[in-house]
């Protein structure tokens, strides 16, 4: 018998027309409980909308990701991760977006959540950090680098020393990452809010005759009309590129 735990998505990038697609789909499915793996805006058009609809539901639990916390630099009149570069005028305008109050609520947000239920142990974070770095501002770009062709080998090395958890989600990279190493479930269901098509991506966590942790994967197809437009009447800064880049 399979018991839902939980809905996990990540990387919503100011989506929000994927995002309730995404709530609607859990919800027909009686899933009340949701966790987000970090960088709720940034990209998309929908800064406070999506922060907005995330705040409102029955029981949701965040992290920060390195666009969320690149923007709340800026936000505060703080130093912009250089890496970043490419992106601070984008930030920059997201940054202007962001009301005080929703950029106050992010700001207090962890990078990380630990937690037991059932017996088994989550872990959920952005992205693994740099040896001695899960402390040090986003200026001094804490998250380990990309790894561009992820496989089990790659992933245990990434992931080393974190394998007393029996799942870890994680975001970052907007490819769906599906691996076990030892006992530990590594769980990326892909950016929730870029994808080369018009779906979301999303996970649902079960546990199976209490004893296993079941991951079912889900793709929901949505309309991305008020997506584009509400880019062009906007006039978001790069929209044309980040359009063609994250949305196909």
């Amino acid at each position: 018998m399979l018991k839902p735990l939980f809905a996990y998505f990540t990387d919503i990038h100011g989506n929000l027309d994927a995002l309730q697609a995404v709530i609607d789909d859990a919800t027909r499915m009686g899933i009340s409980r949701f966790i987000s793996g970090g960088d709720m805006i940034g990209i998309g058009p929908f800064t406070n909308e999506v922060l907005e609809r995330l705040y409102n539901l029955p029981s949701i639990k965040m992290v920060t990701g390195n666009h969320d916390e690149s923007i709340l630099a800026l936000k505060y009149g703080l130093p912009h991760p250089k890496s970043h570069w490419h992106a601070k005028q984008h930030h920059q305008w997201i940054a202007d977006q962001l009301t005080d109050t929703y950029a106050h609520i992010l700001s207090t947000l962890p990078r990380e959540l630990i937690f037991e239920e059932e017996g088994f142990r989550f872990l959920i974070t952005h992205y693994p950090y740099k040896q001695g770095k899960k402390e040090s501002s986003i200026s001094e770009d804490p998250f380990m680098p990309i790894v561009s062709k992820p496989d089990s080998l790659a992933m245990k090395e990434l992931f080393k020393g974190l394998f007393t958890y029996d799942f870890i989600g994680f975001g970052h990279h907007h490819i769906l990452h599906d691996f076990k190493v030892n006992q530990t479930l590594l769980v990326n269901p892909g950016a929730l809010g870029c994808n080369k098509v018009a779906e979301a991506r999303y996970a649902i966590i079960y546990i199976e005759d209490e004893k296993e942790l079941k991951i079912e994967f889900k793709s929901v197809a949505y309309d991305q009309t008020n997506l584009f437009k509400t880019y062009r009447e906007l006039e978001v800064p790069d929209g044309p590129f980040l359009i063609r880049a994250f949305h196909g």
